[in-house]
């Protein structure tokens, strides 16, 4: 008679129910699938960050540097294809060949959200926590410069305050961001990862979300914004909450940089009302959005495999170390 001894019972990742099964299956089943995702994620990161010298070097060989220096509008119409076809293209690729229950989940994040009042009340709550994130994001690059190490950041850029640079500005900035970054990131990225655990699929994006912004004072940002992106696309049961939200972020710092180089003196006088505005709103949504029926807890992690385990397997791939020493390079050493 064969015994069972040497299987023990374990944990199903959906619901933590005991379930008899080897260990050593679930742990590595879950370490193929973390690892191989992050590996894919991993290489569309390096793609993307790698972009700026690839399309630099398409355009002198094409001879249009110059042109791209020069006009405003060229300028931010190749920026509206950069984020296609460095970001969304090998995104896209990795949506095609996932499997069909990954695929499934990640069409079902797009559904509409959970209810109209859920949907409002997630957005006014969602943009009031990044612009603490902001405020946060401010204060560690200031610790940062206290203890000497001044942190680099992305280089000045002109600010169109008309016509169509303006609007391409707007698009570029507020609009195709928001759209491709939550199609990449809460979609393609997370997606997948929330089979073990929806506070492990929120962090880890948002990890990944800071890597692509190159440096530490825009990647610290990043990663808290990205998180907030990231719950209240779960929360609200739909990215285009995420979507609305990360556009409002990035709309309001368009118009600010656009008034601040058109009117100074009004600038000053219509931020603090501004910010007012988005934390009051953001404390009234605050109160429906936790108490509202509708809202998706966050699911619970399997047992198995463990907090360390999964964060390991997820980072410590190739692509993701690279980006990560790519990102310490930039903060430390560059300014583009």
């Amino acid at each position: 008679m064969q015994n069972n001894f040497s299987q023990q019972p374990q944990y199903d990742f959906n619901y933590g129910m005991p379930i008899f099964t080897n260990y050593h299956e679930i742990i590595e089943k879950a370490k193929r699938n973390i690892r191989s995702h992050s590996l894919r994620v991993g290489f569309c990161i390096l793609i993307f960050l790698a972009s700026p010298y690839i399309l630099g070097f398409a355009l002198q060989f094409f001879g249009v540097y110059d042109l791209y220096l020069e006009n405003t509008v060229f300028q931010y119409s190749i920026e509206l294809l950069f984020s296609i076809v460095f970001l969304f293209l090998p995104f896209f690729v990795i949506y095609r060949n996932e499997t069909q229950e990954n695929k499934e989940k990640i069409e079902a994040s797009f559904e509409k959200p959970a209810s109209p009042m859920l949907f409002f009340t997630s957005v006014g709550f969602g943009l009031m926590l990044c612009y603490c994130g902001d405020f946060i994001s401010t204060w560690i690059s200031a610790l940062f410069e206290e203890a000497g190490i001044n942190l680099t950041t992305t280089a000045e850029t002109e600010i169109p305050t008309s016509g169509i640079p303006l609007l391409l500005f707007a698009i570029s900035t507020a609009v195709l961001p928001a759209i491709v970054e939550e199609f990449t990131m809460r979609a393609v990225t997370m997606q997948p990862l929330r089979k073990y655990g929806d506070k492990f699929a929120i962090i880890m994006t948002a990890l990944v979300f800071g890597l692509m912004h190159r440096n530490a004072v825009q990647g610290i940002f990043a990663f808290i914004a990205g998180a907030v992106f990231g719950y209240i696309a779960i929360a609200s049961g739909s990215i285009w909450t995420a979507v609305v939200v990360h556009s409002l972020n990035n709309g309001i710092y368009v118009v600010f940089n656009v008034l601040n180089e058109r009117n100074p003196e009004l600038f000053e006088k219509v931020y603090p009302i501004v910010l007012t505005a988005v934390f009051v709103i953001g404390l009234a949504s605050a109160v429906p959005f936790i108490l509202s029926s509708k809202r998706n807890k966050l699911t619970k992690a399997p047992v198995l495999p463990g907090v360390k385990k999964k964060t390991s397997y997820f980072l410590f791939t190739v692509p993701m170390v690279i980006a990560i020493v790519w990102m310490l390079i930039y903060t430390l050493f560059v300014q583009i």
